[in-house]
């Protein structure tokens, strides 16, 4: 009973902190972003106007709503005028600008030299039935420990360790519960957070959904503690803005373990990860800056403080430990193990791959080749045998009228990318 007090409060407590900090956040929020996109002097001198009015018939204070209205109005005309429109011009692409001297982006100036992937071969025959080939398996790897590591890198290092460490202890507290609790959690962060919400919806927009569906699925993203969701969006399109090019992410060329894990300890080897300027349709949204600012008690907090009064610590440690572990490694297999083995049906001038295990493990992402062929589709198996959990839900999603505007490949240009045509010149997918 005292524990459930304990848990009522802290939630409480929680709460009321979050609902104080969303408050005083937005409210400067607004004033700052107007400054920055140059609207203020407009909204001020429309303000000014409303003023005088105001204080003309009753003498009263500035109303709120001549304030909206006044930034609304400012924001229109900015967007209408041709000095906003070459303010809002192209950048460059990603893979066309030239990294820092101390991101060590030129392959083959590296210390380690080329190399070959371990194994390349012989995992090639296990994950292609025909046992095709798509490249040579030649990588030019990064240098992981031997560097100088940022104070960011080792608090990164630091929190995986521990996470790894806590997911160990799993196993001498097993119980058939906690086993359970622990494959609800990776079925809830890692599919419907993960790749249904993070990867499909907010990323490449493949489908639409109500606000309140939006906003809880990708709360269950928060929960598989990969960060916040305008973070993992903007370095996942920095990922399909660059693929394989030498200012990829998290492209194996740069290593196995780079593509694995390594990428998320080296802030200088991804420096492009400091322009979220690609995510500014979620950072536009309250609800992601709420998550943005209050992240850890998400993912963190909120899940081993609820997991302790619900089942002690076995719980904690498979519901949380092992099942952020577990869903952190299949996660990273996408970049590192899909982008090495398995077979392409389309030219996607790439090493993406279709990996069928880590498509079973992955719910239907390690399709990758597909993916990547066509980025924006809600569908990654695009075979009957390639099995998509996620598409599934979707698909569940549309029919109760929680999910709209499905897109797939359109058969142009699945013509265009198909390795391999029918007679009648349609993909041949079937």
């Amino acid at each position: 009973m005292v524990q459930r007090m304990l848990g009522a409060l802290l939630a409480v407590a929680v709460l009321l902190c979050i609902s104080k900090s969303s408050l005083d956040f937005v409210a400067p929020q607004l004033t700052h972003q107007a400054r920055n996109v140059g609207l203020w002097s407009s909204a001020s001198t429309l303000v000014q106007g409303f003023q005088t009015s105001a204080d003309s018939s009753a003498g009263a204070s500035q109303p709120s709503w001549a304030v909206a209205a006044a930034f609304l109005t400012a924001l229109a005309a900015r967007k209408l005028s041709k000095v906003g429109r070459a303010a809002e011009g192209k950048k460059k692409p990603l893979r066309d600008l030239v990294p820092p001297p101390e991101a060590d982006a030129v392959r083959e100036e590296r210390l380690k030299g080329s190399k070959r992937v371990k194994g390349g071969a012989k995992g090639q025959r296990f994950f292609s039935v025909r046992n095709r080939k798509f490249w040579d398996f030649t990588v030019w790897p990064r240098t992981y420990f031997r560097r100088v590591w940022e104070k960011k890198d080792f608090s990164y290092a630091l929190l995986f360790g521990l996470i790894h460490i806590g997911a160990c202890f799993a196993p001498f507290y097993f119980n058939w519960s906690a086993f359970a609790v622990g494959f609800f959690g990776y079925v809830l962060t890692g599919m419907f957070g993960i790749t249904l919400s993070y990867h499909r919806q907010l990323a490449h927009l493949s489908f639409k959904s109500p606000k309140i569906v939006e906003y809880i699925l990708a709360y269950c993203g928060a929960l598989a503690m990969q960060s916040h969701p305008i973070n993992w969006v903007s370095s996942h399109r920095h990922h399909h803005g660059a693929t394989d090019s030498p200012n990829d992410v998290h492209s194996p060329k740069d290593g196995f373990w780079w593509a694995h894990a390594g990428w998320l300890l080296d802030q200088k080897g991804t420096w492009m990860r400091v322009d979220r300027s690609n995510a500014e349709d979620l950072s536009k949204q309250w609800y992601y800056r709420f998550l943005q600012k209050t992240y850890p008690i998400h993912a963190i907090v909120l899940p081993i403080v609820g997991l302790y009064l619900w089942g002690g610590l076995p719980f904690v440690l498979w519901g949380f430990f092992a099942r952020v572990v577990f869903t952190w490694h299949v996660t990273w297999a996408v970049n590192s193990v899909s982008h090495v083995w398995g077979f392409q049906d389309w030219n996607t001038g790439d090493i993406s791959m279709n990996n069928w295990l880590v498509g079973i493990l992955a719910f239907g992402e390690g399709w990758h080749n597909n993916h990547h062929a066509f980025e924006n589709s809600c569908r990654h198996g695009l075979k009957w045998w390639q099995i998509d959990m996620t598409w599934y839900t979707i698909k569940v999603l549309e029919f109760f009228g929680l999910a709209r505007d499905l897109k797939y490949p359109t058969d142009a240009k699945m013509r265009k990318l198909s390795w391999d045509t029918s007679d009648s010149g349609a993909a041949a997918i079937a």
